[in-house]
């Protein structure tokens, strides 16, 4: 069996406003609610709660002593207290890469709970969605699940700008795709750019757009406006709204453009070869930071590895310390004096001309290729 979800814009009236932040508030003080309760134990030096038990307490003592947790979605406060649960068994396992659990901000722009189905309290009907507690929900139900998929769980959102969103689960079972066999003909190596988002082994370049760079301007002079009004006024909270609907539209413009790349590729060859490059520290970096932020490049990794993967494809990965820039893709020589600046550079043992990406891109489809071969012979 595998997972699907769809997300669908949603349009609730003011009532339904009103409950859905009244869960999203219940949610987050039954989940701080516990995360305190959980270090006062470890301070006592007391064994750590079970999710179970934790609803159990949350059901039994938590809503008798505050009626108003009664008001909206038992299941969201279950759910609460599951990922409250789940972040704590992730901190246990890998307590160096996963830090400890924090508590939820009302102030923070995003929030979200989650609901199961169960009695056909969740359904998605014609124009709208049926939600606990909610009733029926105008939605904008751009696409429809396949009829043999089954309803699992719903996700109500609401972003900086105001917007509601639902992302429906589904569960479906999982036809066998045939594994493709990519050849070199086939296959395409990535290289990634900041000026370009990338350079393929054939050549093309993504020639992306760099929204964060094109709206900076005017998302800087938003931001002026906001800091000289006075904090909690009216004028304050719409000024708010309008800097969310600039960071909002280059989030939106990004997502566009990584879905639409990486489908044109998915659909064009059979396998794609990328670097296993650490974009979290570029991101870090003084001169490349911002661009690499803007870029997404991470996000359209994400976005080519399922849809390869729905076609039988692959997404290949080669090490990031391979040095696929500085080596000549005709002959292997290894050029250590080439600089980040140099664009172009010429081969000493065979005097090939580089271009500097596009033979990076190279050597990467070729890496991934030696790597493939290796797996399906071992």
């Amino acid at each position: 069996m595998a997972n699907k979800a769809y997300k669908y814009r949603i349009y609730p009236t003011t009532e339904q406003e009103t409950l859905i932040a009244k869960t999203f508030g219940c949610v987050r003080f039954v989940y701080n609610k516990f995360l305190a309760f959980q270090e006062e134990q470890y301070a006592e030096k007391l064994p750590h709660l079970g999710k179970s038990a934790m609803n159990n307490v949350c059901n039994q003592i938590l809503k008798d002593e505050y009626p108003w947790l009664r008001e909206v979605d038992k299941f969201a406060l279950t759910n609460s207290v599951f990922s409250l649960d789940d972040a704590y068994q992730r901190f246990f396992k890998q307590p160096g890469k996963c830090g400890h659990p924090k508590y939820k901000s009302k102030k923070h722009p995003h929030r979200s709970y989650t609901t199961n189905i169960t009695n056909n309290n969740v359904a998605i009907l014609e124009g709208a969605i049926k939600l606990p507690k909610l009733g029926l929900v105008k939605a904008k139900l751009h696409r429809l699940p396949p009829e043999a998929w089954m309803l699992k769980s719903a996700t109500v959102s609401v972003t900086a700008s105001g917007k509601y969103y639902c992302s429906v689960l589904f569960e479906y079972a999982e036809i066998p795709t045939k594994p493709v066999v990519p050849t070199k003909e086939t296959t395409l190596g990535l290289d990634y750019s900041s000026p370009h988002f990338y350079v393929a082994s054939n050549g093309a370049v993504a020639e992306y757009d760099h929204y964060f760079r094109e709206a900076e301007a005017k998302l800087a002079k938003a931001q002026r406006r906001l800091s000289r009004m006075q904090l909690g006024s009216n004028n304050y909270y719409k000024q708010k709204l309008r800097v969310a609907y600039i960071h909002e539209e280059i989030a939106n413009r990004r997502k566009d453009f990584c879905h639409k790349e990486s489908r044109k590729i998915a659909n064009s060859f059979d396998a794609v070869c990328v670097e296993d490059i650490n974009l979290r520290g570029m991101a870090q970096c003084l001169k490349l930071g911002k661009a690499t932020n803007d870029n997404g490049f991470g996000l359209f990794r994400t976005f080519l590895q399922y849809k390869l993967q729905e076609q039988g494809k692959q997404l290949i990965v080669i090490d990031k310390w391979l040095p696929s820039t500085k080596a000549c893709h005709v002959c292997g020589t290894i050029n250590n004096e080439l600089t980040l600046k140099d664009r172009h550079w010429t081969c000493d043992g065979c005097g090939t001309f580089h271009n500097r990406d596009e033979n990076a891109a190279i050597n990467i489809r070729d890496q991934g290729l030696l790597q493939l071969e290796l797996t399906l012979a071992g």
